[in-house]
């Protein structure tokens, strides 16, 4: 097993700054960045701050990949339902914890400071049941709403049907039709 990149041993404000960095220059300038660092004191070399920005580069670009993949989700959702708003915060609590799940599996391998992984399992379930709570209260409102939308349509069809002179059993099976399947 090959020694702990130095760049996990920067204080965590600095290693921000890094990541800022590193994005910011498209993952480039490698030998810049080390000299950077060593003006702020630390002796950290060109290859480990390049290994270290190409972990970073393919988290970066998984995260891109998740954005693109939450949109395309929700669209598809959107054209399975006409719901966008709650499609997008579906797709994206989905993804949300696929991202958890990854940390909490992350964290729970974690072999060094065990009470600080512990600490951020805990902070992580949480995350997860507030995410499925949202989720929840999101599809129970857009089922009642639904509901609400249908029944005004079978009022608007029950008075037109009436003004047409159509017959209490036609009125009845048209209230039904469109009340279907919506409680």
């Amino acid at each position: 097993m090959p020694p702990r990149n130095k760049v996990f041993d920067l204080p965590q404000e600095v290693r921000e700054e890094l990541n800022e960095k590193l994005v910011s220059s498209g993952f480039q300038g490698y030998e810049a960045l080390a000299g950077w660092l060593g003006e702020r004191g630390y002796n950290v070399s060109k290859s480990s701050v390049h290994r270290y920005g190409q972990d970073l580069q393919e988290e970066f670009e998984e995260a891109m990949g998740d954005v693109k993949k939450t949109t395309a989700l929700a669209k598809a959702m959107v054209a399975d339902q006409d719901d966008e708003s709650g499609s997008l915060l579906d797709a994206t609590a989905r993804i949300a914890q696929d991202h958890l799940l990854r940390i909490l599996i992350a964290l729970r391998n974690a072999e060094h400071e065990p009470e600080k992984a512990a600490k951020h399992i805990a902070t992580v379930t949480k995350a997860m049941a507030d995410i499925g709570r949202v989720s929840l209260s999101q599809k129970k409102w857009a089922k009642e709403l639904r509901v609400e939308v249908a029944k005004e349509a079978a009022a608007k069809a029950e008075t037109a049907g009436r003004a047409q002179g159509l017959s209490n059993e036609g009125v009845a099976a048209l209230r039904a039709a469109i009340l279907e399947g919506m409680s």
